[in-house]
Order: structure tokens, then sequence, then C-alpha cells
């Protein structure tokens, strides 16, 4: 008991701390959008929205922490037969609303489905073909806006790109720079590590798939400003 709780309190006291990337070990790719500068001067809030890689290797000690942090609500982006292989953990519990909100272009929501029938099909068309999808769009907002009040964390397997495009539209709504946003996307495969190996492994699919480019998010983004203006006019 002693020793639980020491462990309770250290939970305690580093979930209440600011983190760019979360000291989740069986999460690789959990981070903050909180603590970029805004056009109004002021950063975008801590502890509101967090994106993610999967989560279905998570410990009871790193659930514990999620919830200290103020997570109340999980929303989850892949597609059923995805979920059906690996299942998050947090959406058979009470402690968090869970939202399963498959985000996807047409009937495709793996990248790598493109990689037989559509030649030269890079991540970024992926991005602009995930951001035509008005109506899962408006579906994500509206999950977000109503969410009960607290942290949000959304994922796909790896949090690169579904989760990418959604973060690129939170950043951009809330007036944070190009350049930010393009940082927080590409710093993706850095933080990946055990993708690292599918570069050279799956050579007969384009390292493009596997990698954080920046031009990849630079496309979703200009088509955004190009065609709309704004992201409160998109």
């Amino acid at each position: 008991m002693k020793v639980h709780n020491l462990r309770w309190r250290d939970i305690m006291h580093h979930a209440k701390l600011n983190w760019v990337r979360l000291p989740i070990d069986t999460i690789e790719n959990c981070r903050e959008l909180g603590g970029y500068l805004t056009e109004t001067g002021h950063p975008t809030k801590w502890h509101s929205f967090l994106r993610s890689s999967e989560m279905n290797k998570i410990t009871n000690d790193d659930i514990d922490f999620l919830k200290e942090y103020g997570v109340k609500t999980v929303i989850d982006l892949r597609r059923k037969e995805e979920i059906e292989k690996s299942k998050n953990p947090l959406s058979e519990m009470n402690d968090f609303d869970y939202h399963n909100i498959s985000f996807h272009a047409g009937n495709v929501g793996d990248i790598t489905r493109y990689a037989a029938t559509k030649e030269n099909f890079t991540m970024g068309d992926f991005y602009v073909d995930l951001l035509k999808q008005h109506h899962i769009v408006k579906e994500l907002f509206h999950t977000i806006y109503f969410a009960k009040e607290g942290a949000i964390v959304f994922h796909c397997r790896v949090g690169k790109d579904r989760t990418g495009v959604l973060a690129m539209l939170l950043l951009g709504l809330a007036g944070v720079s190009k350049k930010d946003i393009v940082s927080n996307y590409e710093v993706s495969f850095t933080n990946l590590e055990s993708l690292h190996p599918a570069v050279d492994k799956f050579d007969h699919l384009p390292s493009d798939y596997f990698l954080s480019r920046r031009e990849n998010i630079l496309q979703a983004y200009h088509y955004v400003i190009d065609k709309y203006g704004t992201f409160e006019n998109y």
C-alpha cells in the first residue's frame, strides 16, 4: 500500500504538468496541441487536445495518468476492422466518453490500399481526399463542440495521417502559424520508432507512406487556404 501511494502521488504530480510529448511509454506518439503561439499573441491551451497513435497497449498506470491529465473524451478515427484487431481499452471504461468516427476517403481509410490502384498517389493527395469528406469533418467537430469539459484525445493507428489532418484543422482554427502547423506534423515519424524499419522492409510501398514530409501536410494546408480562404470558411 505504501509503494502504491508513492506511485500514485508521482502520477498526480506529473499529470499536472504540461508535456509536449506525454510520458507514456506504451503510446509512441501521444502529444499536446497546447503551447503554440496564435495570431492573437496567446498560446493554445494546454490539457485541451491530445493527438495520439493507437492505445491498445496502454497500462493501468498510463490510464490513471490520462485521467489525472484531464482526459474525458476519446475520438477514435480508425475503421471498424482496425478496431476489431486492436481495441482501445478506454472504449470500455466509464471514465471516458468514447466515439468512433471513421475518418476515411470514400471507402479507403488506409493509404496503403491505394498502392496497387493509383500510381503516384501521395500522402498529400490522401489528406486532400480526407478534407473533402465534409460530412465526416462535420461529425468530428460536432462531437468536439458537445464534448464534456476536459481534455480530448483523438487518434488513428500511428497518429500521423488521419490524426495529422484533424490536428492541422484544430491548430489552423486556433490561429497557429503555418510554420508551427507543419512542425507539429513533421515530428510524427521521429516519434514512431517502431515504424522506422518499415521504410526499407516494405519496398513495394513508397517511403512517402511512412514518413511525415512537410510537403504532404502543406498540400492539405494549401488546399484549405486556396479553396476556402481561411480555416473558418472551410
